[in-house]
């Protein structure tokens, strides 16, 4: 199934291409996938994703900001491109945490956050996630209507981890600024800089395996987005992340935005969930979110009575 012939085409993107030849390189052959941004000379690592082997789920890593204290709230979301603000009302659950978590994409689409000593899992008795988590679409039949998650980061020279060395077996996306591997998108007439960097990372079936292509030795699919408010219909190529045991399509689309935070805060990140429901039960829960808000200084708010992610073993 994942030996299908990629072709090699002759540049990335446009409604028509030229085929060049077929590509000889193995096609998911990555036990983790590294994305990375290079700026001038040092290059920083952002998060890395594995897939499992038993079932083909997805885990999100991102350990490589120097600070762990995080925010994170659940809320209530309706779906629509572009920059979206939360109000009190809608924030359903709120936690804190002090240690790196994982965010976990569950074949059945079941989504969390977990990791050593957070508190993750489904109550029994009540369905319902036991830390904070929602219940989103299968990967087989992934969100259609926007990515399924996204990593917004800034300040990444003051506060991520520098790449090094590279493993073998392991696959890293370089992703360079100066090289034009980000799309400047404007969301406000107000806007003048793009101060922070969005990645938004989309999932499709397996049958668009065969629409991935080689391009310089590296692997892309073009993405056609009939919603994308900046120009409907546009055609991006994105990198794909290679990896083992994953059935389907998963690729990043990179991009500049201005962000609030980043003009208050040195450095940080925000990571944003697929969307879903509260219950398994789809039709008694609400169509929910939730983020994880790295440092959680960025929120202005008393957070000395929220519940910890953290529990304890003892």
């Amino acid at each position: 199934m994942h030996d299908l012939n990629r072709f090699i085409l002759l540049k990335r993107g446009g409604f028509t291409n030229v085929i060049v030849g077929l590509s000889s390189l193995p096609t998911k052959p990555f036990e983790r996938t590294v994305v990375c941004i290079r700026e001038k000379d040092k290059t920083y690592k952002i998060l890395s994703i594995n897939c499992s082997k038993k079932d083909g789920s997805i885990n999100i890593f991102f350990p490589y900001c120097k600070d762990k204290n995080a925010y994170i709230k659940e809320h209530k979301h309706k779906y629509k491109a572009g920059i979206f603000y939360v109000k009190p009302y809608q924030i359903k659950k709120e936690f804190i945490v002090d240690k790196t978590t994982k965010l976990s994409i569950h074949k059945s689409g079941f989504v969390q956050l977990s990791g050593d000593g957070i508190l993750s899992g489904i109550n029994k008795i009540t369905g319902k996630p036991k830390g904070i988590g929602i219940f989103s679409s299968p990967l087989h039949n992934p969100v259609k209507s926007g990515p399924t998650f996204v990593f917004n980061c800034w300040g990444v020279n003051e506060s991520f981890e520098l790449l090094t060395k590279r493993i073998k077996g392991h696959q890293y996306i370089i992703l360079d600024k100066e090289k034009g591997d980000f799309t400047g998108r404007f969301f406000d007439q107000k806007e003048t800089i793009l101060n922070s960097y969005l990645l938004e990372f989309f999932i499709f079936p397996e049958e668009a395996n065969k629409y991935i292509y080689e391009y310089n030795q590296k692997p892309f699919i073009n993405h056609r987005i009939v919603n994308y408010i900046h120009d409907p219909g546009a055609i991006f190529s994105h990198p794909v992340l290679d990896l083992k045991y994953f059935n389907g399509v998963l690729c990043v689309f990179p991009a500049l935005i201005h962000s609030s935070f980043a003009k208050n805060s040195k450095y940080g990140y925000i990571l944003g969930s697929p969307g879903g429901y509260s219950k398994k039960n789809k039709k008694f829960g609400k169509f929910n979110v939730f983020h994880v808000i790295c440092p959680r200084t960025l929120i202005q708010k008393d957070m000395n009575n929220l519940q910890t992610l953290e529990y304890n073993s003892d």
